[in-house]
């Protein structure tokens, strides 16, 4: 089952977050930060994801700072009901239509999921067929 989504531009991280990532970026406060943070589609289901640099170990997420930020932006999603939040790890080893199809299939409606992995690197590309990385 394909899935459609929205890159959604109405959240970020906290101030103090993004001010140490334009800090560690060495790029000016005036800029404003967009993180990889989607409404999603799938089925009858709502679901709000972010793509997250890290990676899992010992089922502890790793995040990179950009990568936390993008989760922190996620749980400033404010929509639906006390959500649930899910962790899911994504490589290219793997289909990735089938990996993101089988999380979107598993969680709840209303669900905020954090696919954490090298998003910048190996998984780029391949995850800019199924979200939009550019906004």
């Amino acid at each position: 089952m394909a899935f459609s989504q929205v890159l959604l531009n109405d959240v970020t991280a906290n101030q103090d977050t993004n001010a140490a990532i334009l800090k560690m970026l060495e790029v000016d406060e005036s800029h404003s930060l967009q993180y990889h943070v989607y409404e999603v589609a799938y089925g009858t289901k709502q679901i709000f994801c972010c793509l997250s640099g890290g990676h899992i170990e010992n089922n502890e997420i790793q995040f990179t700072a950009v990568g936390l930020a993008a989760f922190e932006a996620l749980t400033n999603v404010e929509r639906g009901e006390d959500p649930t939040y899910y962790a899911e790890h994504i490589n290219a080893d793997s289909d990735l239509a089938e990996q993101i199809e089988s999380v979107f299939e598993s969680v709840p409606n209303g669900a905020r999921v954090c696919f954490v992995g090298d998003i910048t690197g190996e998984l780029k590309n391949e995850l800019s067929k199924y979200f939009t990385l550019i906004h």
